[in-house]
């Protein structure tokens, strides 16, 4: 296959030339770089004023998303950007989730009997980041969408000694959750080499 052909196939220049994990390292790269401080934490609203980052999260998401979803919906403001990115990169509809708790509110076009994926830019410990995610996901099934997955940018529960974000969504609704980056992880868990490359020698 020559250039040209891998070009024209391949679903966007980067993957053309790097494996997934190469991009995902060098989008985690992107991600920590606007982080304040050097405390881990990362600020996701300049990550979602960042188009380069947002293009890049869209394509990695995409990649979760399970086959035969029909909408996406996220809870607004919040996840808004990263969400009209992903509609953008995949042509999906979205809807939105207003409120929290019992006041959440699905607006928007959605119908009941599609299938529906929760998209949340960043989640934290399970005891104060579920209460979102599970109101968005409530929101969706009660309006008659059935919710498989809820996908996150940056998961943050990681290492805080509460229960996961993914097990109250498990336990509760039986969604599964899925984070492209625990935060705090190790960036040297995203090979930037690509295996293929390596010399034998």
């Amino acid at each position: 296959m020559n250039l040209a052909q891998v070009l024209r196939t391949a679903p966007d220049a980067p993957s053309a030339f790097q494996s997934a994990r190469q991009r995902s390292a060098e989008l985690y790269a992107d991600i920590l770089a606007v982080a304040p401080g050097g405390d881990g934490r990362v600020d996701i609203e300049a990550v979602q004023s960042r188009p380069s980052i947002l293009r890049r999260t869209a394509a990695l998401l995409s990649e979760a998303l399970p086959p035969g979803t029909d909408r996406l919906v996220c809870a607004a403001p919040d996840g808004i950007a990263v969400t009209t990115a992903l509609a953008l990169h995949t042509g999906l509809p979205f809807a939105t989730v207003t409120g929290a708790g019992d006041e959440a509110r699905l607006t928007g076009e959605a119908h009941a009997g599609e299938h529906a994926v929760v998209v949340v830019p960043l989640v934290g410990a399970a005891r104060d980041a579920a209460p979102g995610a599970v109101s968005v996901v409530r929101a969706a099934l009660d309006a008659g969408m059935r919710v498989s997955h809820v996908l996150s940018v940056l998961d943050s529960s990681s290492g805080s000694g509460d229960r996961s974000v993914a097990d109250v969504l498990q336990e509760q609704y039986e969604v599964r959750f899925h984070a492209l980056f625990p935060a705090l992880s190790d960036l040297s868990a995203f090979s930037t080499t690509d295996q293929k490359e390596v010399d034998p020698r």
